[in-house]
């Protein structure tokens, strides 16, 4: 094992509660006091907890069956034992007590994490650089899940080999919802009637939000409806055979473990009774997420395997699927990318919508014509044409979203849509600037002002940009296939005089009414909000790859056709994220009708109401990232052209920063973007709102530990490599430790990092300034070690988790 791994310290004398928080117990001192065998230590009293000594028993029942052989390998247990009567807040304990009375909706309340170390491939295995993979491997599971709603049960198996089993009924009900609201919120608009070219009806029949899933299961019933000649045209009966058929149980299986894998990254939202936004990265959340996660992708086969709708939806989903913090580079490559997930599901979709059954052959397989009159048929009989036309045509249209996104975020051809050459005339494409020119017409006879903007027409508004925001996608991945092709330079003026003069019809269009909507945004729904700021930052960021990919390719004379329109997107882009961290959107989590919540008082109470950053919730977290990156880019070349001043530069940067803060941490690319982000702000340049020293006390005054302190902010490190430059840097802290008689030390628990911090600090800090550590792995004598320091006394740790046996005498 590395080094820098810290192994479990063993724990004497201390009560299970002591002993599972790494506490000093004083059961026996206080037993031996009061003359009482039965006397519970002070920290199991103050909690109205009974202080019991289970883990010892534990260790000699080991002992005594030590000659049976162990039937798992690689297991650890971990169990939180909490009572109903801690001095909890009443709004807690009275949902704790109402949970008492449910018995069908398991949780992971109490988990155990069982892990048979044959079972996982040996491609799991991390490389010993990876720190995190190996901390998420050995540590066992201990946080207490706070769900609203949720039970207690019999404990639950957290193995490799588990899926979606592993959350409660509750707990699954609830990723689902978070997934409509997060992710069907704004993809359903951008696939409704007011943004889909191909059934653009402003008075029609075509709902205004589409549910993609859905619309994905309504096709896929159709078809099977089809495909039996329409002997089960009854709905009941229909429905019925459906769900009979095992294939389309599979199928059906496949998108709810998708969707669950999906929505796993907002775990923290619910589990937790502190703010979202100040989460740690929780190892039980962690491990959740990667157990998902690899569920899913084993299932990827097997549904490229069985086409459908739902199939291609699963695959499209599982693309957008964040790949989990601690996932190797190894693991990673040993199986299906999210890339050839979309690849496969655009063949899907191809394959559906042709619905021929001519010769096809491979050089593995060949599939001869069928004559059948089951075959499916060109309109299936059992429902109304036109509506099963306008159903095909969203679908079709989603997969060209995912396709067009595809083209331009990655190196990778357009597959449903041509080209360089040829994509001016495809119907769809024609059909959105025509679909611009019927909203352009309409708005001409709405009364301008924003005492008229409802709710209703910012939703037209919006949706109606989001199809010519997927036109401007497509121009800029046009633009990019001439830059990456070598194409003559005729070609590439070509492309990008489209990007300019898509950008001017988009200004002129829709950038008027999008103010008008912005204007009155706080009196709009939080939907509408949300879909304002992903259309607003989605758009705007088109045009930042844009530039990205002219710098890259060092074409700068390009630039100066972009000159206006690279300054308004990163405007637009950084107002985008600060109205993402200042505006909040309340998810609801509403009580199972079986659980028994609404007799006892329950049901629908705030503990049920989560309030959450636009941001946290926003469904593509991967295009934040890009945009931050970006827009960090962005800030450092201004910076260095003076054209914005350092005051201006550390509250930008403080922006990008709390905007990655506020995504899904158990993202692999979200902790690496935090992780290479913070060390690099440029030499002199102070973060904003933070302060030189970790905890600050006035010279003159009596010293106490919790008056006038600030503290730094930090975050999880996931590799050592990341270590070189520590987001704290003494260098900077030098200075405020000037005249502070305390300097507080709060580094990741890495001994060489710990003592190359405090012989640092002991260099730059006053004589008389007081180092304190709060290592809960190290003591004062082990980080010390070997250190020649100008006064090792003033060195005092300042962690309380050390038990008495262990604690040296400059221990403080």
């Amino acid at each position: 094992m590395p080094e820098r791994l810290v192994a479990r310290r063993t724990q004497f004398s201390s009560c299970d509660e002591c002993r599972r928080s790494r506490v000093a117990c004083d059961a026996r001192s206080r037993r031996n006091a009061v003359d009482d065998l039965s006397a519970p230590c002070t920290r199991c009293l103050n909690r109205n907890r009974s202080c019991t000594f289970n883990w010892i028993k534990g260790a000699k029942t080991d002992t005594s069956n030590a000659e049976s052989p162990p039937k798992r390998r690689g297991r650890w247990r971990a169990a939180r034992h909490y009572s109903n009567d801690t001095s909890l807040p009443q709004s807690i304990v009275a949902t704790e007590a109402s949970e008492e009375t449910s018995e069908e909706t398991p949780t992971r309340r109490r988990v155990d994490i069982d892990i048979d170390l044959d079972s996982i491939s040996n491609s799991n295995s991390p490389p010993s650089g990876d720190l995190w993979h190996n901390v998420a491997d050995s540590v066992p599971s201990t946080r207490l899940a706070s769900l609203p709603f949720a039970d207690p049960s019999p404990q639950r198996s957290v193995s490799a080999n588990s899926g979606p089993d592993i959350l409660s009924n509750g707990d699954s009900k609830w990723l689902q919802g978070l997934y409509r609201e997060g992710f069907e919120a704004v993809f359903g608009s951008w696939m409704g009637r007011y943004s889909c070219p191909f059934l653009f009806e402003p008075d029609g029949l075509v709902e205004k939000y589409v549910s993609i899933s859905d619309l994905c299961c309504h096709l896929d019933r159709c078809m099977t409806d089809a495909a039996a000649g329409g002997r089960t045209r009854v709905q009941g009966q229909d429905a019925a055979s459906i769900q009979g058929n095992e294939r389309d149980a599979l199928i059906e299986q496949s998108l709810h473990s998708t969707i669950t894998a999906f929505s796993a990254r907002w775990l923290p939202i619910a589990s937790s009774p502190v703010p979202f936004h100040d989460l740690p990265l929780d190892l039980d959340n962690c491990r959740v997420v990667q157990v998902l996660w690899r569920h899913a992708r084993r299932d990827m086969l097997r549904i490229i395997n069985r086409p459908s709708y739902r199939s291609m939806l699963s695959l499209f989903l599982f693309a957008l699927t964040p790949i989990p913090a601690g996932i190797s580079e190894d693991e990673e490559t040993d199986g299906i990318s999210g890339q050839a997930c979309v690849h496969a599901a655009l063949q899907q979709i191809q394959t559906l919508r042709a619905r021929q059954r001519n010769l096809q052959f491979s050089g593995s397989k060949v599939s001869p014509s069928q004559r059948n009159p089951q075959a499916i048929y060109g309109t299936p009989e059992s429902v109304d044409p036109s509506g099963f036309i306008n159903a095909e045509s969203i679908a079709y249209w989603a997969a060209l979203t995912f396709d067009t996104s595809a083209s331009l975020t990655l190196n990778c051809r357009s597959l449903l849509s041509s080209g360089l050459f040829g994509f001016e005339y495809e119907m769809h494409w024609r059909l959105v600037r025509t679909c611009s020119k019927m909203f352009d017409e309409t708005a001409k006879h709405w009364r301008q002002g924003s005492s008229e903007m409802t709710d209703e027409r910012a939703n037209q508004i919006i949706a109606a940009a989001a199809s010519w925001k997927l036109l401007g996608w497509k121009l800029a991945a046009i633009f990019k296939e001439a830059i990456r092709d070598g194409h003559d330079e005729a070609e590439v003026r070509k492309a990008l005089a489209a990007v300019v003069d898509s950008i001017k019809q988009f200004n002129i269009t829709f950038r008027p009414h999008l103010d008008e909507c912005h204007k009155r945004i706080q009196f709009l729904g939080q939907r509408t909000k949300l879909r304002w700021f992903s259309l607003m930052f989605h758009y705007h960021l088109s045009i930042l790859m844009l530039l990205d990919i002219i710098e890259v390719a060092d074409r700068h004379d390009l630039l100066a056709d972009l000159e206006d329109s690279s300054a308004e997107a990163e405007n637009t882009v950084m107002n985008a994220l600060a109205f993402g961290l200042h505006n909040t959107m309340t998810l609801r989590r509403v009580p199972l009708s079986n659980s028994g919540f609404l007799s006892h008082g329950v049901g629908v109470t705030n503990d049920a109401t989560i309030t959450v950053p636009l941001l946290s919730i926003d469904p593509y977290p991967h295009h934040v990232v890009a945009g931050v990156q970006l827009m960090r880019k962005a800030i450092d070349r201004d910076l260095a052209n003076g054209k914005i001043a350092e005051g201006s530069y550390s509250s930008l940067f403080s922006t990008l920063e709390r905007s990655l803060g506020l995504l899904p941490q158990s993202s692999k690319s979200v902790q690496a973007a935090r992780a290479k982000f913070s060390p690099s702000i440029p030499d002199g340049v102070a973060r904003e709102g933070q302060s030189h020293a970790t905890i600050h006390l006035h010279a003159n005054d009596t010293p106490s530990l919790f008056e006038n302190t600030t503290i730094l902010d930090c975050h999880p490190v996931l590799n050592m490599d990341l270590l070189a430059a520590p987001r704290t840097s003494v260098a900077l802290i030098g200075a405020g430790t000037q005249g502070r008689r305390l300097a507080f030390m709060c580094v990741p628990e890495q001994l060489p990092l710990k003592r190359r911090v405090i012989s640092e600090l002991d260099a730059l800090a006053a004589d008389d300034t007081i180092i304190a550590s709060n290592s809960s792995s190290y003591s004062c004598s082990e980080i010390l070690d070997g250190l020649v320091l100008k006064n090792k006394r003033r060195v005092l740790s300042a962690h309380s988790y050390w038990p008495p046996e262990t604690c040296g005498k400059s221990t403080l």
